[in-house]
Parts: C-alpha cells; structure tokens; sequence
C-alpha cells in the first residue's frame, strides 16, 4: 500500500538492490524502513528505503537455485 512516506519508490513485491548492491525482494515499509528478503528465500533485512533501487528484468527464480543445490 503506497503511503506519502513511500510515494515515489519501489512497490513491495519487487526486486530491489540496495545501498550495498545486495539483491532482495521488498517485502514491506515499516516506519522509516524497508525490509528485503533474499529471492531464494532467508532471512530479512532492513535498509533506509531511500537507498532502494528498482531491478528491472531481473529473475528471481535463477537466483534462487544457485542457494539450494547440491
């Protein structure tokens, strides 16, 4: 749900990269956060979410495979 606070960033459910390139899906916006959680699954992690960034055309499923073979 867009709020003025969220209004003009990624929506949740995307990928997004942060201020330290990693790669996560948005999961929510909780007060002054974002919390993103490794495609592949894992645990979450928080960012100022104007540090987010929209990953276009990125796949989720691949990266999720290299985590779980074996």
């Amino acid at each position: 749900m867009k709020t003025p606070e969220t209004d003009g960033l990624p929506e949740v459910g995307t990928l997004v990269r942060d201020a330290n390139g990693r790669i996560g899906r948005l999961m929510a916006y909780t007060r002054a956060r974002a919390w993103l959680r490794p495609p592949g699954g894992g645990r979450e992690w928080d960012v100022d979410p104007r540090t987010i960034s929209s990953v276009p055309g990125w796949d989720a499923t691949e990266a999720g495979r290299g985590s779980n073979a074996g």
